[in-house]
């Protein structure tokens, strides 16, 4: 799946249970951090720009950040940082591991080929997971999944008068809300 609908569905487990922003912000980042292995592909065309022919992107996509121990890792830093410490310690374990079931589904590659999960590295950096049904990233199922998660996204708007604009700055949550409510779109 592709890093906006990694966040939507994080974003909207974060605000299944009452949290305040601090702990909703850390589960969803918990559930969009397994990408930051794909920062070689930024790496890669950076270095093709000086004739620099690397592999980052393709040597460690799935491996650094896409493993149980990241998943922990990931899951401890948020909880440190938010209260309550178990509840965003479980949540952003559960949308760390959505965000890898979701990879599992839906990340194959236009040519076939299938992103295993090395969700042992680096203790047994052989062991790889893939899935035989594994379908496009750009397959009618990832576009699915993405907006079906968007109208709950909206839905928890509706009720809960927060928005996912919430993740990238108050003052932006606070015109959105606004305009929001001036439409009648929140539930009074």
């Amino acid at each position: 799946m592709t890093p906006p609908q990694h966040f939507i569905i994080s974003w909207v487990v974060a605000n299944s249970v009452p949290l305040d922003r601090r702990a909703r912000l850390g589960i969803t980042l918990a559930g969009i951090l397994p990408d930051v292995d794909g920062l070689g592909y930024l790496l890669d065309k950076v270095n093709l720009y000086f004739d620099i022919y690397s592999n980052y992107y393709t040597d460690y996509h799935h491996f650094i950040g896409h493993n149980l121990f990241a998943g922990l890792f990931i899951a401890g830093m948020m909880a440190y940082f938010c209260q309550p410490k178990l509840t965003v310690f479980l949540l952003s374990l559960l949308t760390f591991h959505l965000h890898l079931l979701a990879d599992l589904a839906g990340s194959m590659g236009g040519d076939g080929y299938q992103w295993p999960i090395y969700y042992l590295y680096p203790v047994m950096p052989d062991v790889a997971i893939t899935w035989s049904g594994q379908w496009e990233l750009s397959s009618w199922k990832n576009s699915a999944i993405g907006i079906s998660f968007f109208v709950i996204a909206l839905i928890i708007a509706r009720y809960k008068r927060v928005t996912f604009f919430e993740f990238f700055s108050t003052k932006m949550e606070k015109q959105v809300a606004e305009v929001a409510r001036r439409r009648g779109f929140f539930k009074e």
